[in-house]
């Protein structure tokens, strides 16, 4: 048996290179998509709060859907520049008072292909002072 320590099978030479030429860039773009996925989720977070920011805006006393609209808006240059694609904000007032403030945008693409949209929609009702009685 101490024979067979040194002995190679034959046919495997370079088989490693083979393997890490197949291996290596799978595991990059799964690397790549795990980066993707993580910035949509930051993205995400960030749309969330331009439309939380401009519903706060909107609804607060003396505000209008208007600033609720500027206030997103605002919000999202300062904090989701480089991280949002073609970002708008939308308001709209519906019935009862109630503002509705929309967000919207695409994550910037580390993969080429893969454009993934991110939204958000938040809604309240404006605040005003009313005498009583």
């Amino acid at each position: 048996m101490p024979a067979l320590r040194g002995t190679m099978v034959v046919g495997s030479e370079g088989s490693a290179a083979v393997e890490s030429v197949v291996l290596v860039p799978i595991a990059m773009v799964i690397v790549l998509l795990v980066v993707q996925i993580c910035l949509w989720a930051h993205a995400a977070t960030l749309v969330q709060d331009a439309a939380t920011t401009g519903e706060q805006a909107a609804t607060s006393l003396g505000g209008s859907s208007t600033a609720g609209q500027v206030a997103a808006q605002a919000e999202l240059s300062l904090t989701a520049d480089r991280v949002i694609v073609d970002p708008s904000v939308h308001s709209k007032d519906l019935t009862g008072g109630v503002v509705e403030i929309s967000v919207s945008g695409t994550t910037e693409a580390i993969i080429p292909w893969l454009h993934l949209p991110v939204s958000a929609t938040r809604d309240g009702i404006q605040q005003e002072f009313r005498e009583s009685g």
